[in-house]
């Protein structure tokens, strides 16, 4: 190959990947100033729907709903979350080594800051998230409730996206060696009410 092809061939291969990182932070950029989450990307906070008081929604009528939008109001970013509701209290969770893994997830910035806004039926709530903890009746009841509801009964796209988390978490604690900890590494959380000057 000529010397001069070989000059043209890596400008061109410099070309290519700085227009790959200039898409890819102008689409963090958008994203981060979108309302809300975008398809599967996480957005900025959360700025349309009507606000309303946590406990004057009926979760327990939602509960047949799979997903809402929360916003972490520390991070100023927000991400569609499956959801579950025990005795009319919504709870969330990350399944897969959400604290102290290799990856920085979303666990960690509530580790930092509770505060949470939830988005739901065109509605905003203001919220904390409270841990709960492994071992406890709350955890078995929330948790049993949780894989119940999304445990694919249902069939359609609820088992498919089921199986396919499952699968992936499996793989996941086994490659991270979470699998061989005492703690497991997924975490609960339930989403309690918070005044607006909290």
């Amino acid at each position: 190959m000529a010397e001069g092809q070989k000059k043209n061939r890596l400008r061109t291969v410099a070309i290519m990947a700085l227009a790959f990182f200039i898409a890819l932070a102008t689409g963090e950029f958008l994203l981060s100033k979108a309302d809300g989450p975008v398809f599967v990307f996480g957005g900025g906070p959360l700025r349309s729907g009507e606000w309303v008081s946590l406990d004057g929604i009926d979760w327990t009528e939602l509960d047949q709903l799979h997903e809402l939008e929360l916003e972490i109001v520390g991070a100023g970013s927000s991400r569609i979350l499956w959801f579950s509701v025990h005795e009319g209290v919504p709870y969330v969770a990350c399944d897969l080594d959400c604290v102290g893994g290799r990856l920085t997830r979303w666990p960690q910035q509530i580790q930092k800051d509770s505060r949470v806004v939830v988005r739901i039926d065109g509605r905003r709530a203001l919220g904390h998230l409270v841990h709960v903890l492994h071992g406890t009746s709350e955890y078995e009841i929330a948790k049993a409730g949780r894989d119940h509801k999304y445990s694919g009964s249902q069939g359609g796209q609820a088992a498919m996206e089921t199986a396919a988390h499952a699968a992936v978490v499996e793989v996941g604690e086994q490659l991270t060696g979470r699998s061989q900890r005492s703690e497991p590494g997924d975490r609960l959380y339930r989403i309690d009410p918070r005044p607006p000057d909290a």
